[in-house]
């Protein structure tokens, strides 16, 4: 059984009702929700907060949501859904759903709202997914360039083939008892 995720979502809308409706269809066990009546508010939030969906009702207060949207779309791990009238869906798809901002027209039943907020978690889910398999790829690099410096520095300081310094980085690091980046690193400090 999979285990059930908590998600952050900020809902921002100069609506109150609006977040209220949207708040009842997020269950308080899978979601922390927060609000902001503003752009500029949720703008703030961000900075102090990250958040796996961003859910905006157009048009804000100060500005139609569009660019908000977009903004949020930049965050790593975080998902934008922006509510548009019906007169102006096609023209706001055309220009946000490139930035990766998922569009839901408005009015829209509480039904297909939460087909849509289910539809969401999965592809939070898969993003989840992707960093995770990224994070690792990134330390697998990170591992490789400074074993490879620090093979470098054997080669040139104490004349031994690649094949030879890739050997003793090994050994070290087992005789050690840490891993082939740790053994990597002490090398390098010892000859810089």
């Amino acid at each position: 059984m999979m285990e059930q995720r908590c998600y952050r979502a900020l809902i921002v809308s100069r609506s109150e009702k609006f977040i209220k409706e949207i708040g009842s269809l997020l269950s308080a066990e899978q979601f922390e929700k927060s609000a902001a009546d503003s752009a500029s508010k949720a703008r703030r939030m961000l900075l102090e907060q990250s958040y796996d969906f961003v859910i905006i009702n157009a048009p804000l207060s100060d500005e139609f949501g569009s660019r908000l949207s977009m903004d949020v779309s930049t965050s790593p791990g975080t998902i934008a859904v922006l509510f548009a009238m019906s007169d102006v869906y096609e023209e706001i798809v055309h220009k946000t759903a490139s930035h990766g901002v998922f569009i839901i027209k408005k009015p829209s039943s509480a039904t297909v709202v939460r087909q849509s907020l289910s539809l969401l978690i999965s592809a939070r889910e898969r993003l989840r997914a992707v960093e995770k398999k990224a994070g690792k790829a990134q330390s697998k690099l990170d591992e490789i360039r400074v074993v490879n410096k620090a093979k470098w520095f054997l080669i040139d300081n104490e004349d031994m083939s690649e094949s030879a310094a890739h050997k003793y980085i090994e050994k070290a690091a087992m005789d050690a008892g840490i891993t082939k980046k740790q053994a990597a690193q002490m090398i390098i400090e010892k000859y810089q």
